[in-house]
């Protein structure tokens, strides 16, 4: 069986970790399972840059990894916006790649509609790189913000916010420098059309979302999720598509489910 490289989102606190359970919960019924995942550019213990990433840049270390490991064939499991990752890895090195698994990937308005560069350019000129952008990471790091916008953006249940969840991201965002990956994430530099890549795949594809789910801060009102099902449906017809309980952080906050989800996805297929 191939191999699982887990790419985490992108996010104030944010790195590897966010699959610590998912992995645990995965080894427990399969200890001889490989489960990969690596810290993205800027995040956790990987280096740092000051410049904007793209998902271009955060894919580049991986495609290198999957090189170097000479092993044959992964399936990539993405959370939420690495999904664009996830499609850009693929151009680098399809024949590294045998299925993706799509956990809780944004609404298809946010993947399919472009975000004029010009304005990711000034954001991040004069927003994130100056003093109002160190200001601004200051106060998204302390721990009432962490837990007010997991409570309303990421969590189908207020008491599912707990110690560790809160913890990991205290942690992970202690170091200034990993307010650049996130500053690139929000000036919107992995934001561009990637319908074409994505209806264009013809390996085995899962997409996964919770019965709660919502789009995050202005694009909670694009869509719902019968809408996101649809649309999801209409545009990958050859995809399985499921729902599972929870909302936006489904490997944290619904582990079992969601391992029990992409296992059983992962089982039916005829992996070469």
């Amino acid at each position: 069986m191939p191999s699982l490289l887990l790419i985490h989102p992108i996010g104030v606190g944010l790195s590897s970790r966010f699959w610590e359970r998912f992995i645990r919960r995965w080894q427990r019924d399969d200890p001889e399972a490989v489960l990969m995942a690596p810290d993205l550019i800027g995040c956790g213990q990987a280096p740092s840059s000051r410049d904007p990433l793209t998902p271009e840049d955060w894919a580049e270390p991986l495609a290198a990894m999957l090189r170097e490991r000479n092993s044959g064939p992964v399936v990539l499991v993405t959370q939420g916006t690495s999904l664009p990752i996830a499609l850009a890895l693929l151009e680098r090195v399809p024949e590294l790649v045998c299925g993706l698994a799509a956990i809780s990937p944004p609404g298809w308005h946010v993947l399919h509609q472009p975000f004029p560069i010009e304005r990711s350019r000034r954001l991040w000129r004069w927003l994130f790189r100056g003093p109002i952008g160190n200001l601004f990471y200051r106060y998204a790091r302390r721990r009432r913000f962490l837990l007010s916008f997991s409570r309303k953006n990421l969590f189908a249940r207020a008491e599912a916010v707990d110690e560790e969840w809160l913890q990991t991201l205290s942690e992970g965002s202690r170091a200034m420098n990993t307010r650049w990956a996130v500053y690139s994430f929000l000036a919107g530099f992995w934001r561009r059309d990637w319908e074409p890549q994505l209806t264009g795949l013809t390996l085995p594809l899962q997409v996964v979302f919770g019965t709660s789910a919502t789009g995050i801060g202005r694009s909670r009102s694009w869509d719902d999720l019968n809408e996101r099902l649809a649309t999801y449906r209409q545009k990958l017809p050859h995809a399985v598509i499921e729902t599972i309980p929870g909302r936006n952080v489904l490997p944290y906050e619904s582990t079992e489910a969601c391992v029990n989800s992409v296992r059983r996805w992962f089982s039916e297929q005829h992996w070469r």
